[in-house]
């Protein structure tokens, strides 16, 4: 188990090396000089001219040759310094810091939303098939899934900011302010996660040792909540760690609709404002946390199942 637990940690290295090698060519790779868009940034068109811009490409170092400039990237990071940001010239960890529990908070409270509505809904879909309560959360998840994200945190806005007033569109002063982000996020994974929660309990409830529960005169709550409940569990848990991820991952279009300070945010304004340092530094945060989470996930298998053997 160890030395699995070690090939991981290796893999994950390798896959936060490439991940930054990736991204910092790509980066330089694109059209337009990085230095007159941050001179554009910081000091307008008006004020910039060729001298600025030759200045400003020299003190952060944007002049020299891409290998030297990745170069001197790698060593930065193996020492845990990841620079200032190009545009606002803070330090790139600090900025994450003040963030990521914006994008954090909203991730984790939909997935548990998620999960508290969508795996009782999902169970018994699949104990009563083809029947009244199936058919109509069947439609409801398809409904769920086809809508796209903006649109429905658009439509949301409308209703309960703009026409009834009832909660606010955009910031985070107060509690308030998680509601619209959390039902947009929450709405999107219930209904993969009802999906996937259903087809996976109608294998269990074909399974044997469940027919035998039925025979023995077990109350169907107790079937579904004991025996199959705790056989869905892990196949739930990946996908709701998944779906944490996406939603830490693809926070960037809602937490631009809803100008949530969190990192999908950042990560916009840095795209646009070509800020390759903190660019790089998020993405290889991002990988971090897919690699972290995949781990863990692999590790609580071990506490929920302990019959799962690994392959050393």
């Amino acid at each position: 188990m160890w030395q699995y637990f070690l090939k991981r940690i290796l893999n994950t290295i390798i896959v936060l090396f490439g991940a930054v090698t990736l991204t910092f060519f790509f980066m330089h790779f694109t059209e337009g000089d990085p230095a007159t868009i941050i001179a554009l940034d910081k000091y307008g068109g008006q004020l910039i001219s060729p001298e600025v811009i030759d200045r400003l490409a020299s003190e952060e170092g944007l002049n020299r040759s891409i290998f030297v400039q990745y170069t001197g990237w790698l060593k930065l990071i193996c020492t845990g310094d990841f620079g200032h940001s190009l545009r606002s010239g803070i330090p790139v960890l600090d900025e994450i810091r003040l963030c990521f529990p914006y994008t954090f908070a909203l991730a984790l409270i939909s997935v548990f939303i998620t999960a508290i509505v969508a795996t009782p809904l999902g169970i018994y879909s699949a104990a009563y098939q083809n029947r009244f309560l199936d058919r109509i959360t069947r439609f409801i998840a398809s409904f769920q899934v086809s809508i796209p994200n903006f649109y429905l945190a658009i439509i949301f806005i409308f209703i309960f900011s703009v026409k009834l007033k009832l909660l606010p569109s955009f910031g985070c002063d107060n509690p308030t302010h998680f509601i619209l982000p959390v039902m947009v996020l929450a709405v999107l994974q219930t209904g993969f996660t009802i999906r996937i929660v259903r087809s996976t309990a109608i294998e269990i409830l074909e399974s044997e040792y469940v027919q035998f529960a039925f025979a023995r005169g077990l109350s169907m709550n107790r079937i579904l909540f004991v025996h199959v409940l705790k056989n869905i569990f892990i196949p739930v848990l990946t996908f709701l760690s998944l779906q944490f991820l996406m939603a830490i991952e693809g926070s960037i279009i809602i937490e631009t609709i809803f100008a949530w300070p969190g990192i999908g945010k950042l990560f916009q304004e840095a795209v646009f404002g070509r800020d390759f340092t903190m660019i790089q530094a998020l993405v290889l945060f991002f990988a971090a946390i897919v690699c972290a989470i995949n781990l863990l996930v692999d590790m609580l298998y071990i506490f929920i199942n302990r019959s799962i053997s690994f392959i050393e």
